[in-house]
């Protein structure tokens, strides 16, 4: 298996980014926040960067501002899920495998929680045929710290992709800890629905993006649940903002040796 390695390091600096592009050969996830992603239309500014990196990309939309699961407000729901859109048509005419979404603003309270459910749903429904039709695929994250602000629990989030034929799920390993999830058990039930991962460690408390190994988190059984699953999905690294590149590449390879014997892409 190779290892993907998410640019949060580079939030604010983007520009040092190339030399983790000259010097890695894996995937790379391209993250649509920080000081250089405006207004969609100045995204093009942002292909030249990218589009010619030849080993697999992908794309994590924007986070901050948008809110599909807005049912209080319905300009802020319709505006969010247009920029997703332009997100997921931009990702993929960069050539990008996946893009991934967030369901919700996770840093917002859920005072309509079934309304609010609802609405993600019918924008994640459109967005993952929006999807298909171009040839990328549409990714879902458990995003969202406690009951106020999660907008699916465990059980939810594994419905959802059963309810909605077109996305596929991430697991954000180190959002599932904070939340009590049996993650192991998450990877399984998911099966062939799971289609990515975001590895990094936290104290159970805050989400901090650690390096593997540095939080709470018991990597042993995550491991063998990955280990377990038989289909191809990523397996990105998401460490915080400036994360020494030696961190990422020595980490990368570590966890390429611990999933050995899967998957050579």
């Amino acid at each position: 298996m190779k290892i993907h390695i998410n640019l949060l390091p580079y939030l604010n600096r983007m520009e040092d980014a190339a030399e983790l592009l000259n010097r890695w050969n894996g995937g790379i996830e391209i993250l649509m926040d920080g000081p250089n992603w405006k207004r969609p239309l100045e995204w093009e500014l942002e292909r030249q960067r990218f589009e010619p990196y030849s080993h697999p990309k992908s794309v994590h939309a924007p986070i901050w501002e948008l809110n599909l699961a807005s049912a209080r407000f319905e300009e802020i729901r319709k505006y969010s899920f247009e920029v997703y859109k332009q997100s997921v048509e931009w990702s993929a005419s960069i050539g990008a495998e996946q893009v991934i979404i967030h369901p919700n603003l996770y840093s917002a309270p859920i005072f309509l929680r079934r309304e609010s459910q609802e609405c993600a749903k019918e924008n994640l429904m459109r967005l993952g045929e929006a999807g298909q039709k171009l040839g990328i695929q549409v990714v879902v994250e458990n995003v969202g710290f406690g009951s106020q602000f999660a907008l699916f629990d465990e059980e939810e989030f594994v419905q959802l992709f059963e309810e909605i034929p077109t996305i596929k799920a991430l697991v954000d390993i180190g959002h599932a800890h904070i939340n009590g999830w049996d993650t192991p058990s998450l990877i399984r039930k998911l099966g062939t629905r799971l289609c990515a991962v975001h590895i990094h460690d936290n104290d159970g408390i805050g989400d901090l993006h650690l390096p593997v190994g540095q939080g709470t988190i018991d990597w042993r059984p995550v491991w063998e649940a990955l280990r377990s699953l038989e289909h191809f999905y990523r397996a990105t690294l998401e460490y915080r903002e400036e994360t020494p590149m030696e961190i990422l590449l020595q980490h990368a390879g570590d966890i390429e040796k611990e999933l050995e014997g899967q998957f050579a892409k």
